[in-house]
């Protein structure tokens, strides 16, 4: 019978707006993991050791050398090219040592960010739209969840009701989605938002007009395939030349 022995600890990531970055205990104790059985019917036993908060119907197991999340319904066995460099210490003698985290799934956390978004109002959604940015930057797998989820309509519902403050807080994680391919891919096929940036380039406000230009040149420069996406999206301008030129003028005033 085969075992993986290994540290595990958890992240107390319960509510995506408030939480951390470093797991815990920092003394973490060693789980014996059986390398031939599905990580679905371990999990409970890393829940109990770790007396972890998260509700265990939420929980995944995430590798903390790589990132990558361990398939549940899956054995260890089955993903051993996961594991690869796992077991090495960063400095090959006595450096950090790697462990197993438990986390809230994503799909989980990324559901409790849009209802956030979608039913808070006043400070509640100013402080949520100014933690999206740090959000999706801790962990790019939350990205294609939150396209995959109608993340973007969420974000164009909330930012055509906002002032401009909140429009800019929008457009920080916005140009943080799009940083990502599975971001960058989700914004191409949503012409909403490739619209409502268009919407905002009439914006009084300076900052959100140079930020949504931006974030328009980002998207078309990434393919000449995109351009005629953007030109479509609005028939006025779309041109990378001209987007370029008002980059430029909004930059000299600022």
């Amino acid at each position: 019978m085969a075992t993986f022995i290994c540290r595990v600890q958890f992240l107390d990531d319960t509510d995506p707006f408030n939480s951390t970055n470093f797991p815990e205990p920092t003394r973490p104790p060693l789980y014996t993991f059986r390398e031939d059985i599905p990580l679905i019917n371990q999990l409970a036993g890393v829940h109990r050791l770790l007396k972890a908060p998260h509700k265990l119907d939420d929980c995944a197991l995430q590798l903390s050398h790589n990132g990558t999340y361990l398939d549940l319904e899956s054995s260890l066995a089955e993903q051993r090219d996961e594991l690869e460099g796992f077991q090495q210490d960063d400095t090959g003698s006595r450096g950090k040592k790697h462990s197993v985290v438990l986390r809230t799934q994503l799909t989980v956390r990324v559901h409790a960010c849009i209802e956030r978004l979608y039913n808070s109002n006043g400070r509640d959604l100013r402080r949520a739209l100014f933690s999206l940015k740090q959000i999706f930057q801790d962990d790019k797998d939350l990205v294609h969840e939150f396209v995959m989820a109608e993340g973007l309509t969420c974000l164009i519902k909330v930012g055509a009701e906002a002032d401009q403050n909140y429009q800019n807080y929008i457009l920080r994680a916005l140009g943080q989605i799009m940083l990502y391919v599975d971001g960058m891919n989700g914004v191409i096929g949503h012409v909403e938002t490739i619209q409502w940036l268009y919407t905002l380039v009439g914006s009084k406000f300076r900052l959100v007009v140079k930020t949504a230009l931006k974030l328009l040149l980002v998207f078309v420069e990434y393919s000449e395939s995109n351009t005629p996406s953007a030109d479509r999206s609005h028939h006025h301008c779309g041109h990378q030349e001209r987007l370029q030129a008002m980059v430029q003028y909004y930059g000299d005033l600022t």
